[in-house]
């Protein structure tokens, strides 16, 4: 993968990836609701920041952060980019993504078709995007 390629890739990927995680939350809190009551987003996001149990999701959140810091900052690298475009890949490829994040996300797929068809948006760029390294 090219500086350009690289930085078509984070730009096209950037809305669906966004629309993933926003249907992730959804339906977490959705379930953490229907097991403790009803949370404003305000103290959702609190629990999910602060919390152990949703601290799987933490490279989902994390590679996204990364994505908009590298498109966002006029003095990113080409590596910069190069090696942000290279994480959002391993995450969606079956080698090499986090062994943790996906014994938590995978069942997700299975439970909700919004976040399977916002997970298939991702996927399809992922693909397009080629392989990284292990892959």
């Amino acid at each position: 993968m090219n500086d350009q390629s690289a930085t078509t890739f984070l730009n096209d990927v950037r809305h669906p990836l966004l629309a993933l995680h926003r249907s992730v939350l959804t339906d977490l809190r959705a379930k953490h609701e229907a097991e403790f009551g009803p949370v404003s987003p305000g103290e959702f996001l609190q629990i999910v920041i602060n919390g152990s149990a949703y601290r799987w999701l933490a490279p989902l959140s994390t590679v996204i952060a990364a994505l908009d810091d590298v498109l966002d900052d006029k003095e990113a690298t080409p590596e910069g980019r190069i090696e942000v475009a290279s994480a959002v890949v391993a995450m969606f490829s079956a080698k090499t993504r986090d062994p943790a994040f996906a014994e938590k996300y995978l069942p997700l797929l299975q439970d909700s078709p919004e976040i399977a068809v916002a997970n298939g948006h991702v996927v399809q760029l992922v693909r397009a995007a080629g392989p990284v390294k292990g892959d």
